[in-house]
């Protein structure tokens, strides 16, 4: 070895030791003391940049078609499966081109030099020139190709329906989030009108102790309800801001963005006109996207199945090629001609048929039938769970319409009750606890009907997202929603 090359090899050495050095990760010096990132680690956040600079005006409160409205067009999981849903369409393209012609361009360049006897021929010559090769699958005697194609547009299908539950997904996230807000913000009203019933019974029994007739344990006692109150008007303030969050980040916005829900326009809903309850469950496992996008991926592991096992069965391809061959000749021997260039074509069928790889093609298939089989358990357990959600939801809703109806009962009752405690503590015919327990259910009253009001609505469209019939405006009109599922099964 020569000093030159010993001393090239060591430069060689230290250049990829410190090219090595500067690229190696950093880790934690010990298992007690949190890792310090080094700046490369330290990447700009444009995503974030990005969710702050709406510009969206929210000085005045937003309705629910509005929100919905912005949901769909910012929330990342919608636009997520989305983008899915296209890489998926794309891989359908992909798997058609396996099956295409294959055009490879090439080109080589060798140098060959003979010498039979260097008193009659010695031969160098250098070859160089471009070339085509064509492959093309013709026939897959194992229905690869129709197995492979189908088995990508079924994987498209289950990502399409991915994207159509994802939208119903938001809508049910975005509406729940608004009762949730517009419930919160009426509990403030009612904390405050609680906190004036308190103060006028406070009121009350001061003036009752001004004039003789009260005692100081009536005023503390008073005073002490009249606290309470105050404690539960700022529990609900607290509650309005994180629903506000909450309400903003299903419309795919900051959480502290400022926005207010707008009062719903529609009055409580009526009691649904729904086929019978069976029914309405078939209905909703022939509709549901979730359930239909998990049908097609079954489609889509029983035709890997046949992907895997398509190598058992010979294949047919058509094989063809052209090139141009260029020679620079150098020949000692005397009255032989030069080789220029020529061409040289060649095509021709063949029959390609894997005899033994070692068990790998039928375990393939072992693992794709159990993997198919796997899907068909999980399609079943989701059905099981999709007729119990509907039937769930269906009961949830009746109920939350009886309870509505006995709150507003309730609550008429509590407000009549409490005036008429108050009228009698004044005229001395009640004490400050017959008052003061009038209150208590006046205010208990109040926040049960606001809980009992947003249960409704929810409910409703909890029910109709697990009937699959889920869109924009549903809940507000969801009189017509049954009415087509009911006309099929009266009308075969």
């Amino acid at each position: 070895m020569t000093t030159d090359y010993r001393i090239l090899l060591a430069g060689v050495t230290a250049a990829t030791l410190i090219t090595a050095g500067c690229v190696s990760p950093t880790t934690p010096k010990s298992a007690t003391e949190p890792w310090i990132p080094p700046n490369s680690a330290q990447k700009t956040d444009e995503v974030w940049k990005a969710l702050q600079a709406h510009t969206n005006d929210f000085s005045h409160p937003v309705p629910l078609a509005m929100a919905t409205d912005m949901a769909l067009q910012n929330n990342p999981a919608s636009s997520k499966a989305w983008h899915d849903a296209r890489a998926a369409a794309a891989l359908v393209k992909q798997v058609r081109g396996y099956f295409m012609p294959t055009v490879t361009a090439t080109a080589s360049a060798s140098r060959e030099k003979t010498t039979a006897d260097p008193a009659t021929f010695e031969q160098d010559y250098t070859k160089y020139g471009p070339g085509l090769q064509l492959n093309y699958l013709i026939l897959n005697f194992g229905g690869g190709r129709q197995a492979a194609v189908e088995q990508a547009l079924q994987t498209v299908y289950a990502l399409d329906f991915g994207f159509n539950q994802a939208i119903q997904d938001v809508l049910l996230n975005v509406e729940t989030a608004y009762y949730n807000l517009i419930s919160a913000q009426a509990s403030i009203e009612t904390a405050q009108a609680n906190v004036d019933d308190a103060k006028s019974t406070l009121d009350a029994a001061k003036e009752s102790l001004t004039a003789g007739v009260g005692t100081d344990l009536d005023v503390l006692q008073a005073q002490a309800a009249y606290d309470q109150t105050l404690y539960g008007l700022a529990s609900a303030e607290g509650l309005v801001n994180i629903a506000r969050g909450s309400f903003a980040q299903t419309m795919g916005l900051p959480a502290n963005v400022a926005v207010q829900a707008a009062a719903p326009l529609q009055e409580v809903p009526e009691r649904l006109m729904v086929p019978d309850v069976q029914h309405l469950i078939n209905d909703a496992l022939n509709r549901r996207p979730d359930i239909s996008g998990l049908r097609a991926t079954l489609a889509a592991k029983e035709s890997a199945v046949g992907v895997a096992g398509s190598p058992l069965w010979p294949s047919l391809y058509f094989n063809g090629s052209v090139r141009q061959d260029s020679f620079d000749t150098t020949q000692t021997a005397e009255n032989r001609p030069m080789q220029d260039s020529d061409w040289v074509y060649s095509g021709g069928f063949s029959l390609q048929w894997t005899l033994f790889d070692g068990l790998q093609t039928v375990n393939a298939k072992r693992v794709a039938q159990e993997q198919a089989e796997a899907a068909r358990a999980q399609l079943k357990q989701a059905e099981l769970a999709a007729s119990g959600d509907v039937w769930a939801r269906y009961h949830n809703y009746e109920t939350a319409l009886k309870k509505h109806e006995f709150s507003t009962a309730y609550l008429k009752s509590a407000a009549a009750a409490h005036e008429l405690a108050m009228d009698s503590y004044k005229a001395g015919l009640k004490s400050i606890l017959d008052l003061l327990n009038a209150e208590t259910q006046l205010a208990q009253a109040r926040q049960q009907n606001v809980a009992a009001r947003q249960e409704v609505f929810t409910a409703l469209a909890q029910f109709i997202h697990a009937t699959g019939l889920l869109e924009k405006g549903a809940t507000q009109n969801p009189g017509t929603l049954f009415s087509t599922s009911t006309q099929k099964e009266n009308n075969p």
